[in-house]
């Protein structure tokens, strides 16, 4: 999870040594190698992500975290079984909150190594794998190619990405995730580029296709976040966002879904659609008086609109309908 930091500038890069050996991935290089990316299917969640000889997507996460970590896979299986709790432990531990400086928020994000294990088994059973094969299929049509994952945690968005073809750059500013990223993309033979937020910015103008799922919550000035995001992707880029409201169960989610999206507008984006619990936006050009416009509006609404209007229609009783005519069914 990525707060937007500064400091000294580097890149990690990671090339792929690793061949890739199974029938299935040879499958892979074979679709991915032909000339007519509309005409390759894309690959799902788990195909992307199990490797071979595993009967389900999280017995193979785990098994890889502890071929990384050296560890008996029972052992990491029961770490990963207490990884959310975990996490909320260390953030409490720090006594971080809120209102807390950003410095010490990303600070906890930079060195907890809990993470490793809440997101093996969170990403087993991802909530996002439908927006992202949407993702990808709008990407060909559009001819996008350039990925970043924002808040790119470990990495599994990524691997999905680079099996399907995209050009894959991961973005956080956990030095243990981001370790481990690098060895599981090596060990697949896929390349990468990292980029370590603590020293390095995101480039300007260069990003196609952008998601930061599951990070915004986490940060203290989501604006700017959005504001640099923005700044990183080209004209007509795609950017898929959710917000996940606070939870006593995750006291690190302190930025509420009013406060991400009443800045989304005024950033540069538009909203296109909804895709399961996801919004996916395109990058637009804006002007002094547009920006603004937005800024204001977007406040007004989220401010002091949005809660109440929902309030209203869960009175009513037409909530959930009304839900399932603009986004569709729950993913």
């Amino acid at each position: 999870m990525s707060e937007q930091p500064t400091g000294v500038q580097s890149t990690i890069a990671s090339d792929a040594r690793a061949k890739i050996g199974s029938a299935s991935e040879d499958s892979r290089a074979t679709r991915q190698g032909q000339q007519d990316p509309l005409a390759v299917p894309v690959l799902g969640w788990a195909e992307s992500l199990t490797r071979l000889g595993h009967q389900s997507l999280y017995e193979s996460m785990v098994a890889e975290l502890a071929e990384y970590l050296r560890e008996a896979p029972a052992t990491v299986d029961a770490a990963c079984a207490a990884g959310a709790e975990a996490v909320a432990e260390d953030w409490k531990a720090r006594q971080l909150r809120k209102e807390s400086p950003p410095n010490e928020v990303v600070e906890f994000y930079r060195t907890t190594k809990s993470y490793l294990f809440d997101l093996t088994t969170f990403n087993s059973e991802y909530p996002h794998t439908a927006t992202l094969e949407a993702l990808v299929a709008m990407a060909r049509k559009r001819g996008l190619t350039q990925v970043l994952d924002f808040g790119s945690g470990i990495g599994s968005v990524g691997i999905f990405f680079a099996q399907n073809g995209m050009e894959v750059t991961l973005a956080d500013v956990s030095e243990p995730l981001l370790e481990y990223v690098a060895w599981r993309f090596a060990s697949r033979g896929l390349k990468v580029t990292l980029i370590d937020l603590n020293r390095i910015e995101l480039p300007k103008n260069k990003f196609e296709v952008v998601t930061a799922f599951d990070v915004l919550e986490h940060l203290a000035r989501p604006a700017e976040t959005l504001r640099t995001l923005a700044a990183s992707m080209k004209t007509g880029g795609l950017i898929a966002l959710n917000v996940e409201e606070p939870d006593a169960r995750f006291p690190q989610h302190i930025a509420n879904y009013e406060e991400v999206f009443s800045s989304v507008g005024a950033a540069g984006f538009h909203r296109l659609q909804f895709l399961g619990k996801t919004e996916v936006f395109e990058r637009v050009q804006r002007g002094a008086i547009s920006t603004q416009w937005q800024a204001v509006w977007g406040k007004i609404w989220y401010g002091a609109l949005y809660r109440k209007c929902v309030a209203l229609l869960e009175a009513i009783g037409i909530k959930q309908t009304l839900r399932r005519w603009i986004k569709g069914p729950k993913k």
